[in-house]
């Protein structure tokens, strides 16, 4: 495998990174496609979703949503 492996983040690193509340990043988290392995609990995201969903939401004063 030459590629890096995808960076994860839970919810508490997501939390610290974007300066959100755990309720923002919780549900930020629910809008991505998650990484859960067997046998653990913890929930992950990956760094490059979280980058890609950050880059759909964000729109020019004159593009803000209703």
């Amino acid at each position: 495998m030459s590629d890096r492996l995808p960076e994860l983040l839970d919810a508490k690193r997501l939390q610290r990174e974007l300066g959100v509340t755990r309720a923002v990043a919780e549900k930020l988290m629910r809008q991505l496609p998650v990484v859960q392995f067997a046998g653990i609990r913890k929930v992950f995201v990956r760094r490059g979703d979280v980058e890609q969903l950050i880059a759909e939401r964000t729109f020019s004063n004159e593009q803000v949503p209703a």
